[in-house]
């Protein structure tokens, strides 16, 4: 009596063959230009259903049918399908028109499909009759998955190379710096026009003002925004350091390689070089336009244009005067008077506290502090982790347009939508709320300035004026004149909360009910 339906039954087991008969169609093409010959997608889709037709094959899904490159197994669509397979257990096979369309990662794509065979799922390219039941064939499924790879760095090597030859001839291959515009960047790489734009006529002035000491960085800054540039002191430095800018192309597909540009340069070599030669480190000339008469000049601004203002000396009175640069009818006004209201808006930032106050200050603002940079430490990781990746994807983009890869359609489509979200990125960098890595110093070292903010103005140089109103007011401020007062335009978010605290101390002295929570929304948080 035969009893295997019994062993069958008592060990979960089945004699029967594998009836897995269900299959799934992944296509793909790696540019447009593909669609053009016989392996485009309707192509690739047709022969996968015949091959489905004439094998007694069900297909019961589609993937892929878009443009993908292979030479990683991270792509969307291919990850989707894999997914897909191993969680249905009725899909037997997965048909592909040739393996180079399945992958071109060599000794990864024999990893994926030995994994999918091991779950039942056979891979089948309809157009290369391999037998992958038995080792000879698995072989031969390996060797066309490694013969794709190497095909691949072939084309890699062979791009490569005439890029580099590129590049020893001047041309810059990629989206130009700050300050340039690539007039034909639809075109091949050899036919750009890499022109200077009206953001670079500011930075041949800055690089100017840098080579003679005219102004410090800060300066920089602030008379670039002025005049509708908006960067900081960080990206300010990187373009001090860029070659590009003097003429000279450095690249780390050539090290060691220094290359003569074909474009236009901002600055010239020899002054390039004497803004990063030690002497320019270490001497420093003295600022002829500052003087203790005169100590808010590179901080006061016009309330007319806001353009910042200059200074004059009237003889015949013996007084010092500030005008604005601009000669704005009626904007002057007498230095004496503007230090006093000057002086009149430290004091009203400087703190006078009993002995407890100032013992549990410090914890107090230190906890508003940090609720403040909470999220602006988060955002800020982000943004910059999606910069990085941004840079990358049109770095890629254009590697493959100006080698003839893709055609102007797809990368003007591509490379506007990462150039538009790189700048909203990094407009979302400028003026960082919290920058201190140490908070308690910080906030000690706040408040030891906040007990003496009249006196150090006082008491310090013209250097030393200029560095406290710029750390203080990193804006700047103006004058009003009609009610003889200092406005500020934004205000050091440290001092600003020892004031919103002193002030609270002293309505809690009088009896009022204060909600420190809510002091937050009366302090703006920048510039700390």
């Amino acid at each position: 009596m035969n009893r295997l339906k019994d062993f069958e039954k008592l060990y979960g087991l089945s004699t029967k063959k594998n009836n897995r008969n269900k299959a799934i169609i992944y296509t793909r093409v790696s540019t447009k230009e593909q669609a053009d010959n016989n392996t485009s997608l309707a192509t690739q889709k047709q022969y996968c259903e015949d091959f489905a037709l004439k094998n007694g094959y069900e297909v019961v899904e589609y993937f892929g049918g878009t443009y993908e490159s292979a030479k990683t197994d991270e792509r969307k669509e291919f990850q989707r399908m894999i997914k897909y397979a191993r969680q249905n257990s009725t899909i037997g096979y997965i048909l592909i028109y040739s393996y180079d369309r399945f992958s071109r990662s060599g000794a990864n794509a024999s990893y994926i499909a030995d994994e999918l065979k091991k779950q039942g799922i056979t891979l089948i390219a309809v157009t290369q009759k391999v037998d992958t039941s038995n080792a000879g064939g698995i072989m031969q499924q390996d060797f066309f998955f490694l013969l794709s790879r190497f095909d691949n760095e072939m084309r890699r090597d062979k791009t490569k190379t005439g890029m580099t030859e590129l590049l020893r001839k001047g041309y810059w291959l990629w989206t130009p710096p700050r300050g340039y515009q690539n007039l034909k960047k639809h075109h091949r790489a050899v036919d750009w026009e890499i022109v200077v734009t009206a953001e670079g006529d500011l930075l041949r002035q800055a690089f100017q003002w840098r080579r003679h000491n005219t102004f410090s960085s800060a300066e920089i800054v602030r008379k670039l925004n002025a005049q509708g540039m908006k960067i900081d002191e960080k990206r300010l430095h990187d373009i001090f350091n860029n070659p590009f800018y003097c003429g000279i192309l450095i690249s780390k597909m050539l090290p060691g390689e220094i290359i003569q540009g074909q474009h236009e340069p901002l600055v010239s070599q020899e002054d390039f070089l004497s803004i990063h030669a030690p002497a320019s480190k270490v001497v420093s000339k003295t600022y002829e336009t500052m003087s203790l008469d005169l100590p808010l000049k590179k901080s006061l601004r016009c309330p007319t244009c806001n353009h910042l203002m200059t200074g004059f000396y009237v003889k015949s009175k013996d007084l010092f005067y500030y005008k604005c640069q601009k000669k704005c009818i009626g904007v002057n006004v007498s230095a004496k008077k503007l230090h006093d209201a000057f002086l009149d808006l430290l004091k009203s930032y400087q703190l006078d506290l009993s002995e407890l106050e100032n013992e549990i200050l410090p914890e107090i603002m230190q906890y508003k502090l940090l609720e403040l940079s909470k999220e602006d430490a988060n955002e800020i990781s982000a943004t910059k982790s999606r910069i990085t990746q941004v840079k990358k994807d049109l770095e890629v983009i254009e590697e493959r347009y100006a080698t003839g890869k893709i055609d102007a359609l797809i990368y003007t489509k591509f490379s506007e939508k990462y150039k538009t979200e790189l700048a909203e990125l990094e407009q979302k960098l400028m003026n960082p709320h919290m920058t201190s890595s140490n908070l308690k110093k910080c906030i000690k070292n706040g408040l030891e300035i906040a007990r003496k903010l009249s006196n150090l103005w006082e008491s310090a140089d013209v250097f030393g004026k200029h560095k406290l109103q710029h750390i203080l007011f990193p804006n700047g401020f103006t004058y009003d004149k009609q009610n003889g007062r200092v406005l500020t335009f934004r205000t050091n978010i440290l001092i600003e909360l020892t004031r919103c605290f002193s002030d609270a101390f002293k309505e809690i002295k009088n009896g009022d009910s204060i909600n420190f929570d809510q002091i937050s929304a009366r302090v703006t948080p920048e510039g700390f």
